[in-house]
Protein backbone atom coordinates (compact mmCIF):
# COMPACT_ATOMS: atom_id res chain seq x y z
CA UNK A 1 0.00 0.00 0.00
CA UNK A 2 1.35 3.46 -0.93
CA UNK A 3 1.09 6.28 1.55
CA UNK A 4 0.59 9.82 0.33
CA UNK A 5 3.80 11.56 1.39
CA UNK A 6 2.25 14.99 0.64
CA UNK A 7 0.07 14.69 3.77
CA UNK A 8 3.19 15.16 5.88
CA UNK A 9 4.40 18.14 3.82
CA UNK A 10 5.93 20.80 6.03
CA UNK A 11 4.99 24.41 5.53
CA UNK A 12 7.75 26.51 4.03
CA UNK A 13 9.33 29.80 4.98
CA UNK A 14 11.39 31.33 2.20
CA UNK A 15 14.53 33.24 3.21
CA UNK A 16 16.33 35.53 0.75
CA UNK A 17 18.05 38.90 0.37
CA UNK A 18 16.13 41.68 -1.34
CA UNK A 19 17.00 45.08 -2.79
CA UNK A 20 13.29 45.88 -3.04
CA UNK A 21 13.12 47.51 0.36
CA UNK A 22 15.07 50.60 -0.65
CA UNK A 23 18.18 50.07 1.48
CA UNK A 24 21.03 50.91 -0.88
CA UNK A 25 23.80 50.03 1.59
CA UNK A 26 22.92 46.37 2.01
CA UNK A 27 20.31 43.85 1.03
CA UNK A 28 18.19 42.95 4.04
CA UNK A 29 17.13 39.38 4.61
CA UNK A 30 13.45 38.79 3.97
CA UNK A 31 11.57 35.79 5.29
CA UNK A 32 8.07 35.04 4.04
CA UNK A 33 5.47 32.31 4.11
CA UNK A 34 1.83 31.70 3.36
CA UNK A 35 -0.23 34.40 5.10
CA UNK A 36 -3.03 31.95 5.94
CA UNK A 37 -0.58 29.51 7.53
CA UNK A 38 1.44 32.13 9.48
CA UNK A 39 -1.71 33.77 10.84
CA UNK A 40 -2.73 30.46 12.44
CA UNK A 41 0.16 31.08 14.85
CA UNK A 42 0.75 34.85 14.79
CA UNK A 43 -2.32 37.02 14.22
CA UNK A 44 -1.76 39.78 11.67
CA UNK A 45 -2.50 42.52 14.22
CA UNK A 46 0.55 41.39 16.29
CA UNK A 47 3.08 41.86 13.47
CA UNK A 48 3.78 45.59 13.87
CA UNK A 49 4.07 45.27 17.64
CA UNK A 50 6.34 42.20 17.58
CA UNK A 51 8.45 42.95 14.49
CA UNK A 52 8.13 46.71 13.99
CA UNK A 53 6.63 46.09 10.56
CA UNK A 54 5.62 43.52 7.99
CA UNK A 55 5.51 42.76 4.30
CA UNK A 56 2.23 41.73 2.73
CA UNK A 57 2.80 40.10 -0.65
CA UNK A 58 0.29 39.62 -3.45
CA UNK A 59 -0.87 36.16 -4.47
CA UNK A 60 1.69 34.60 -6.83
CA UNK A 61 0.77 34.37 -10.51
CA UNK A 62 1.15 30.61 -10.14
CA UNK A 63 -0.15 29.57 -6.70
CA UNK A 64 1.34 26.41 -5.21
CA UNK A 65 1.00 24.28 -2.08
CA UNK A 66 3.81 26.30 -0.49
CA UNK A 67 2.20 29.64 -1.40
CA UNK A 68 -1.49 29.21 -2.26
CA UNK A 69 -2.38 32.87 -1.74
CA UNK A 70 -0.98 36.03 -0.19
CA UNK A 71 2.38 35.98 1.53
CA UNK A 72 3.31 37.53 4.85
CA UNK A 73 6.83 38.26 5.98
CA UNK A 74 9.35 40.42 7.78
CA UNK A 75 12.80 41.78 6.97
CA UNK A 76 16.05 41.93 8.91
CA UNK A 77 18.16 39.21 10.51
CA UNK A 78 16.74 39.70 14.00
CA UNK A 79 13.14 39.75 12.80
CA UNK A 80 13.67 36.63 10.68
CA UNK A 81 15.09 34.83 13.71
CA UNK A 82 12.26 36.12 15.93
CA UNK A 83 9.61 34.98 13.43
CA UNK A 84 11.05 31.46 13.30
CA UNK A 85 11.33 31.31 17.11
CA UNK A 86 7.78 32.52 17.76
CA UNK A 87 6.35 30.11 15.19
CA UNK A 88 8.20 27.20 16.86
CA UNK A 89 7.10 28.32 20.36
CA UNK A 90 3.49 28.40 19.18
CA UNK A 91 3.65 24.88 17.76
CA UNK A 92 4.29 25.46 14.05
CA UNK A 93 6.26 22.90 12.08
CA UNK A 94 8.08 24.21 9.04
CA UNK A 95 11.17 24.15 6.91
CA UNK A 96 13.25 27.15 5.91
CA UNK A 97 13.98 27.20 2.20
CA UNK A 98 16.85 29.38 0.95
CA UNK A 99 15.59 31.40 -1.97
CA UNK A 100 12.69 33.67 -2.85
CA UNK A 101 10.19 30.91 -3.56
CA UNK A 102 7.14 31.76 -5.67
CA UNK A 103 7.51 35.19 -7.29
CA UNK A 104 5.32 37.75 -5.54
CA UNK A 105 5.01 41.52 -5.60
CA UNK A 106 4.94 43.54 -2.41
CA UNK A 107 1.42 44.82 -1.81
CA UNK A 108 2.04 46.64 1.49
CA UNK A 109 5.07 47.41 3.61
CA UNK A 110 3.79 48.30 7.05
CA UNK A 111 6.03 49.86 9.70
CA UNK A 112 5.42 51.19 13.18
CA UNK A 113 6.35 54.78 13.86
CA UNK A 114 9.54 55.07 15.90
CA UNK A 115 9.10 56.40 19.40
CA UNK A 116 5.49 55.25 19.75
CA UNK A 117 4.19 52.32 21.69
Amino acid sequence: MLVNVRQGLLNSLFSYQSHLLGDKRSSPIVIKGSRDWIEKYIPFNEFTQIFGGYLLLREPSEPSEAMPGEGLGVWGKRNASRLRRILRERGAEFEVVEGEGPAQKIAIRGESLRGTS
